[in-house]
């Protein structure tokens, strides 16, 4: 009698396993939020902003204008403090990211809502001049913010960012 009790109780825990879910959390290569103060931001070539603007745009490894964004992929934002009446070259150079800020919910530079990941950036004696921010939109990728690996997807050859452990 003993041996089928034991044979009937080790059933009904194996059956009770097999009912667990498994666990399908989404990983990435890196964490989201995962860009702390000191990181560096390489500019891997000379960029152009265009008169009277203040920034250039980043999509899938290119320079876009911002009307040729896609918006339900990862794009990234380099930015200046003022729009310059001329045209503005930024040569290749180290930027340390002086500090960085997060939103869940802002307005993108299509008109989405997006999440932002806002680099404030650091480049010898001048701070804050410079701006990376980085943006999904909130519609397709809820409640997160860009990875590394996608703001270096989303930049491509022009930049490098080089996360700070």
């Amino acid at each position: 009698m003993r041996p089928l009790k034991i044979a009937l109780l080790l059933a009904c825990v194996l059956e009770l396993t097999a009912c667990q879910s498994r666990d399908t959390r989404i990983t990435f290569s890196d964490p989201p939020q995962a860009v702390p103060s000191g990181s560096t931001l390489t500019l891997n070539e000379t960029i152009v902003i265009p008169a009277g603007s203040a920034a250039v745009h980043f999509q899938d490894t290119q320079l876009v204008a911002s009307a040729d964004i896609r918006p339900n992929y990862a794009y990234c934002k380099f930015e200046l403090n003022d729009p310059a009446s001329t045209a503005s070259n930024v040569e290749p150079q180290s930027f340390t990211v002086a500090s960085v800020d997060y939103n869940e919910r802002t307005v993108g530079s299509v008109g989405d809502v997006v999440s932002s990941t806002r680099m404030n950036l650091q480049t010898g004696q001048q701070t804050n001049a410079y701006r990376m921010i980085c943006m999904l939109p909130a519609s397709v990728y809820s409640g997160r913010f860009v990875t590394v690996s996608e703001i270096n997807g989303a930049l491509g050859s022009f930049f490098t960012l080089m996360r700070m452990y």
